[in-house]
């Protein structure tokens, strides 16, 4: 059976029968539910998606992410997928990338696809243009945030981030303890600073002055591993204060760890190296990479629970949630 033949069986033409299955208003309850009946009888379309359009809910819900080949991304996709689906929920996922034109177009591609709610994942979407979108749509589709803590926040948006600032004192103070003495932050360059590593920053430097009574901050953007690994060894030459490195994420810290290793650096005892988000690539370097946790499986679990909330049209005890990063102490510092 096809589209003609429901057309046919009801005595409707195609164009209604074609309204009911976008869910489109401009049908009479009667045509709806004659047509809908007749989808049940003849299995056109699985019958919960039958019933989610009579019932004016799809069981579908939207996860955004920047980047999927990035470990929290991909990892908190799957976290968020696997609790969805346990609590009835099917999943439509969006590469985004940081494109503002194209997340934009996610955005919208969601909402024709009438998902009940929409996740995203990741600092990037607190940028204004965008979040503006997002707090618009809040008003009829319900959202979560992950690693977001804009200021200007919605009650029917959820809200899940790690305390960034918290997360680089404690990599500091590791370093203190261990007895560096110049640490600097290496980051990824990218065409603006998202709330995550204005975050990182502030901690690394408040620490900075707390831990070592320095001023002394020194960054080092990578854009192009390829030839900017190069340029941080030479840059380490000059610069033979440094002894250990804070990396913004891990993709940039085990890269570097290997093209150091390969030139002749001692790690730790030349430099100390911490990164960011404890993949599970940092355990299988010739030296388990120390790192940190964001507890991405818990940010999930608050995230889906306030989200079938927010969707069951409950009011939300708190929609912002700060949670606690862990040091994962390894053997490269």
């Amino acid at each position: 059976m096809d589209i003609y033949d429901i057309a046919q069986k009801s005595g409707y033409s195609i164009a209604t029968v074609s309204r009911v299955l976008n869910n489109s208003d401009k049908v009479s309850d009667k045509a709806k539910a004659k047509i809908l009946n007749i989808i049940e009888e003849n299995d056109y379309t699985p019958n919960r998606v039958a019933r989610s359009l009579a019932k004016n809910k799809t069981s579908l819900v939207g996860i955004m992410v920047p980047d999927i080949r990035k470990y929290f991304e991909s990892q908190s996709a799957y976290e968020l997928e696997q609790r969805l689906n346990a609590n009835g929920y099917l999943t439509l996922l969006g590469d985004s990338t940081n494109d503002l034109t194209r997340k934009k177009a996610y955005l919208n591609l969601l909402r024709q696809n009438k998902v009940d709610a929409i996740v995203c994942v990741g600092s990037t979407y607190e940028q204004n243009d965008f979040y503006d979108e997002i707090l618009k749509l809040s008003d009829e589709i319900p959202f979560a945030m992950v690693n977001s803590n804009p200021i200007n926040k919605s009650k029917n948006i959820s809200y899940v981030y790690i305390d960034e600032i918290d997360a680089m004192k404690k990599a500091l103070s590791h370093l203190y303890q261990k007895g560096y003495k110049q640490p600097m932050f290496v980051s990824y360059e990218k065409n603006y600073a998202t709330r995550s590593y204005i975050a990182k920053k502030a901690g690394f430097i408040e620490a900075l002055d707390e831990l070592y009574k320095s001023s002394d901050y020194i960054e080092f953007k990578i854009k192009d591993l390829e030839k900017d690994l190069k340029k941080l060894n030479e840059f380490l030459k000059v610069n033979s204060k440094i002894d250990s490195i804070c990396f913004e994420l891990d993709f940039l810290a085990i890269p570097a760890f290997k093209y150091l290793i390969n030139q002749g650096v001692n790690i730790p005892d030349d430099i100390g190296i911490i990164g960011f988000d404890n993949i599970d690539a940092t355990n299988y370097a010739s030296k388990k990479i120390t790192s940190i946790d964001q507890n991405v499986a818990l940010q999930a679990d608050i995230a889906t629970k306030s989200l079938i909330d927010l969707i069951d049209n409950k009011e939300l005890e708190k929609n912002s949630n700060m949670i606690e990063a862990k040091l994962i102490i390894k053997e490269t510092t």
